[in-house]
């Protein structure tokens, strides 16, 4: 039965086997009982909240009271009990879920054969920013006299942009909170020879220090509060397609660094005419690659889009800290899980096709058939798949991947728009009739 599912439903069989490895019930109570300091187990499992969970965050339900509602046999708490049991999920449990199962879906990368593209060989890149919680729901009794909108919380996350992964995540509670406060939790996940990308609001003197002394490489946009010491003057490091880069040696705390200065074709929408970037990479690493890094870094805000455009990554009943960046921190995994899904296209294809084929359509295909899979299914038994070993789970990726018609997928690129004149509105004539109009065309 479940061979006939793959050969006909590859897409969902490739999500459902990923979401039953990341989110199986051993996986999740062992991340708990690591992990949580004050919570304990007594009426129900983190597993199944984290499903509750997941199933909203999925989309497939609206709300966690939806989701409690459409349970097919109770759980033996109110559903009460169930928020109580979210706002208090520790920060160091949802810290651990996107740690532990980034680690297994990076080591299933590996076994599928995955190569990335590196942005700068020899250097592990690593990108850092931070994301803040949308407004929640006035829910709780501390928000019936306040006017301005409740935050529930912010988070720094670390992003692979190589191999499409988000590594780790930083959450904090308090949304008005200061995003440096968390660097000092970000430098101790730092290794040597690893290149972090980080916006200026993170090149403090701090961050700098600490990443210089694990070993790892900087490169950020210099903050203008920054104390350092002008070693030499500006050079032209290159100037081609409209640009001009120019370089000269900096120190910061008595350390070397690079200061390579992007002129702007047109100023900022800040109004900078330049963007000075801070770095302490190899001389022979040209300014042009330094510049080029940089600008690549935004591929940290489109996942952040993708994550809030395809999940319910901030739900806004969920109105206490924790429960919401538990939310954010089951988004961040579903994202790597689809992320994987790709991948495992390219691999078991002789050349990538991810850049061929539609998102819309891989969404589309997967709404249709999810549900069906769900429902019809019942009786199988996927548990394999939490227990297999990486080899074996990426090939059974790939024989499930070979079966996805990818040109049911392909992208149908069009050519520019063309910009249209808007006739001008006349009072006289609001609306006009199609048939009219069509039978005055012939």
């Amino acid at each position: 039965m479940l061979e006939l599912f793959r050969q006909k439903m590859p897409l969902s069989c490739l999500l459902y086997g990923l979401l039953e490895r990341c989110f199986s019930a051993e996986r999740l109570d062992r991340i708990f009982l690591e992990n949580a300091k004050e919570q304990y187990t007594r009426e129900i499992l983190f597993s199944t909240v984290c499903d509750l969970m997941l199933s909203v965050v999925l989309k497939v339900h609206p709300s966690i009271n939806a989701a409690y509602q459409k349970q097919p046999e109770p759980l033996g708490v109110t559903v009460s009990a169930l928020y109580e049991k979210l706002k208090g999920v520790e920060l160091p449990v949802s810290q651990a879920l996107l740690r532990d199962t980034s680690e297994d879906l990076s080591a299933i990368l590996d076994a599928l054969g995955f190569i990335p593209e590196p942005w700068l060989p020899g250097y592990p890149v690593r990108i850092l920013d931070g994301n803040c919680l949308a407004a929640s729901e006035k829910r709780l009794a501390v928000h019936q006299n306040v006017s301005g909108a409740a935050l529930p919380g912010k988070s720094l996350v670390v992003f692979d942009p190589e191999r499409r992964l988000m590594r780790d995540v930083f959450p904090c509670e308090d949304g008005h909170a200061q995003e440096r406060r968390l660097l000092d939790a970000v430098a101790d996940s730092m290794k040597a020879g690893e290149l972090w990308i980080a916006d200026r609001n993170f090149c403090t003197l701090g961050l700098l220090g600490q990443v210089h002394g694990r070993g790892a490489y900087a490169l950020m946009r210099l903050h203008q509060n920054l104390p350092l010491t002008e070693e030499t003057l500006f050079s032209c490091a290159d100037e081609n397609a409209g640009r001009r880069l120019l370089e000269k040696r900096v120190g910061v705390a008595g350390r070397p660094y690079r200061l390579v200065r992007v002129e702007l074709e047109q100023p900022s929408r800040d109004g900078d005419a330049f963007i000075d970037l801070l770095t302490d990479l190899p001389a022979e690493i040209p300014a042009a690659a330094v510049a080029d890094l940089y600008r690549r870094c935004w591929t940290l805000e489109t996942a952040f889009q993708h994550v809030e455009k395809h999940f319910n990554s901030e739900i806004e009943t969920l109105a206490y800290p924790k429960a919401a960046l538990f939310g954010f921190a089951v988004a961040l995994v579903a994202y790597n899980i689809f992320s994987v899904m790709i991948s495992a296209l390219d691999c078991a294809h002789q050349k990538p096709v991810s850049k061929d084929i539609s998102g819309y359509y891989i969404a589309h295909e997967i709404a249709a058939t999810f549900l069906a899979l769900i429902q019809l299914g019942e009786g199988l038994d996927w548990r394999f798949v939490a227990a297999c070993a990486p080899p074996e789970f990426a090939a059974w990726l790939r024989d499930t991947a070979r079966h996805v018609n990818l040109r049911a997928l392909k992208k149908h690129s069009r050519g520019p728009k063309q910009p249209k004149t808007k006739p001008p509105y006349d009072p006289k004539q609001p609306h006009v009739s199609t048939y009219q109009l069509l039978r005055g065309k012939k």
